[in-house]
C-alpha cells in the first residue's frame, strides 16, 4: 500500500483522482521505446536558408524546450543522407560539454524533419502507452540529473541509448498525460508570448533612444510647440566631480560599482572588505543620483546613476553631482554605447585592461543637450518605457517559477 501512495503525484486533475485513472504505473525505458540515431549534418551544412528542416544536437538544449512544433535550421544534403523524424520522437542530445545538457529532452512533432547525429531518439514501442510530449516534460523535470550522473568522458561527457534503456519512469494512463502536456504546453505559450512582447519594447526602446539622442524625434511643449534646439555645452558645465572623501567609521555603506550599478559590498564579493586594520584609509563618498563610472571599466559599460543612495567606494572610481538639469536624463544620456565611444577616445594606458578616461578628461567632452523641460520629457518618456519592461519581465519570471512548482507536484 505504501509503494502505490508513492506513485501517485501530489498534485492532479480531478478528473483522474477516482476509480480506474488513480493508476500510475512504473515502466522500464528498453520496454516501451524504440532507440537509434541520428546522422551526421556539419553545422556548415545547416542554415535557415536551406530547404530541408532539421535539427542538430547542440540546437536541443540551447534553442529548443520541451515540444518542438517548429524548426530553427534547414540543411542542404541530398536526402539519401539523411534520417527523418516521423512526428513521434524524443530527441535528447548524446553529447555536451555539460553532463547536465545531455538531460534535455525534446519532443519533435513534425514528419519529415532531418534528425542529426548525436541525438539519441527514442520512438514508441507500442501504442497508447505514452505520449511523447508528457515524457519529454517529465525527462526534463524528473530524470535530467539521473541522466546526467550516466554521462561518460572528461572535457565532452556522452550517454548512449545502451544508458538510456536502464532508466525508469512513472506514468499515469495516457488521457491524463494528454491533459497534463496540453496544461503545460499553454503555460509555455504564455511565457513565449510574454518573451516575444518584452523583446518587442526591448527593440522599440532602443531604436527609440537612438532616434531622440540624434533629434529624429523631438518632445513638443503642452502648447504644441517645439523646444528650444538643443545646445552645445561641456559635460563640465552640467556636472561637478564630488570629492569628498570619508573614513569607514562615518557610519556610510561600504558600496561597489559593477556593470549592474550601484550595489552594496557584500554583494559583489560575499564579505565587505573594510577590514579593522585599514581605520586611516579614506574612501570616496557618493550620494544619491550622483553618476558614477570606473575609468578603467567604462569600455565594458561600467557607467550609470547611483540609484542605491549615499555610500563610499574605492577612490579609483569617480563620481559626479548632476549641477545641472534632470540626473535621469543625465543617465540615459551617458550610458548610450555611442557615448561610451566618444568618452574613449580619451583613454590612455600601455596595457589594455588599465587603459582609462580620466575625470578631467571626461568633463572636457563637448555634447548637444536639449532644455530642462524636454529632458525631463525624454526621461519620463524611457523610465515609462523601461517601467513596462520591467513589468513584463516580473511576469515572465513569475509565470516560470508557477510552471516550476506546478512540474514539481505534478511528475513523480
Amino acid at each position: 500500500m505504501q509503494k502505490s501512495k508513492t506513485l501517485i503525484p501530489q498534485l492532479r486533475f480531478p478528473e483522474f483522482i477516482d476509480g480506474n485513472n488513480n493508476v500510475y504505473k512504473k515502466y522500464n525505458f528498453k520496454d516501451i521505446f524504440n532507440f537509434s540515431t541520428g546522422k551526421n549534418i556539419k553545422q556548415s551544412e545547416a542554415s535557415p536558408e536551406f530547404e530541408i528542416p532539421c535539427v542538430r544536437y547542440g540546437e536541443l538544449y540551447h534553442m529548443y524546450k520541451e515540444i518542438i512544433i517548429k524548426t530553427i535550421n534547414n540543411t542542404n544534403l541530398n536526402k539519401s543522407e539523411l534520417l527523418f523524424s516521423k512526428g513521434d520522437e524524443i530527441l535528447l542530445p548524446s553529447a555536451g560539454e555539460d553532463p547536465l545538457d545531455i538531460g534535455s529532452a525534446s519532443a519533435l512533432t513534425l514528419e519529415n524533419v532531418a534528425i542529426g547525429r548525436t541525438i539519441n531518439i527514442l520512438r514508441p514501442l507500442k501504442d497508447n502507452v505514452y505520449s511523447q510530449k508528457y515524457v519529454a516534460y517529465y525527462i526534463n523535470q524528473v530524470l535530467k540529473k539521473k541522466i546526467s550522473t550516466l554521462a561518460k568522458g572528461s572535457s565532452i561527457s556522452n550517454v548512449y541509448n545502451s544508458d538510456l534503456k536502464k532508466l525508469e519512469i512513472i506514468l499515469p494512463n495516457i488521457f491524463e498525460q494528454e491533459k497534463t502536456a496540453d496544461f503545460f504546453m499553454s503555460l509555455d505559450r504564455k511565457i513565449g508570448a510574454l518573451e516575444k512582447k518584452k523583446n518587442l519594447l526591448i527593440q522599440f526602446k532602443k531604436g527609440a533612444i537612438q532616434k531622440i539622442f540624434n533629434q529624429e524625434v523631438r518632445f513638443k511643449d503642452t502648447n504644441g510647440n517645439n523646444y528650444p534646439d538643443w545646445c552645445e555645452k561641456k559635460l563640465s558645465d552640467v556636472l561637478i566631480e564630488r570629492k569628498e572623501m570619508s573614513l569607514k567609521s562615518s557610519g556610510l555603506e561600504h558600496i561597489s560599482l559593477t556593470k549592474k550599478g550601484v550595489v552594496p559590498k557584500t554583494v559583489r564579493y560575499e564579505r565587505d572588505f573594510l577590514v579593522n586594520d585599514d581605520s586611516a584609509k579614506k574612501y570616496k563618498v557618493t550620494r544619491l543620483n550622483d553618476i558614477c563610472y570606473n575609468p578603467a571599466n567604462l569600455k565594458f559599460g561600467v557607467i550609470c546613476r547611483n540609484k542605491y543612495g549615499d555610500g563610499i567606494f574605492s577612490p579609483i572610481y569617480v563620481t559626479f553631482e548632476v549641477k545641472e538639469g534632470s540626473y535621469t536624463f543625465m543617465e540615459y544620456f551617458l550610458v548610450r554605447a555611442e557615448f561610451i565611444a566618444k568618452a574613449r577616445r580619451y583613454e590612455e594606458g600601455t596595457v589594455y585592461e588599465r587603459m582609462a578616461v580620466k575625470p578631467s578628461d571626461f568633463i572636457t567632452l563637448k555634447v548637444k543637450l536639449p532644455s530642462l523641460k524636454e529632458q525631463q520629457k525624454i526621461a519620463d518618456f524611457i523610465s515609462i518605457l523601461n517601467r513596462k519592461i520591467t513589468l513584463v519581465t516580473n511576469q515572465i519570471k513569475q509565470t516560470k517559477t508557477f510552471k516550476k512548482g506546478l512540474l514539481q507536484q505534478m511528475f513523480v
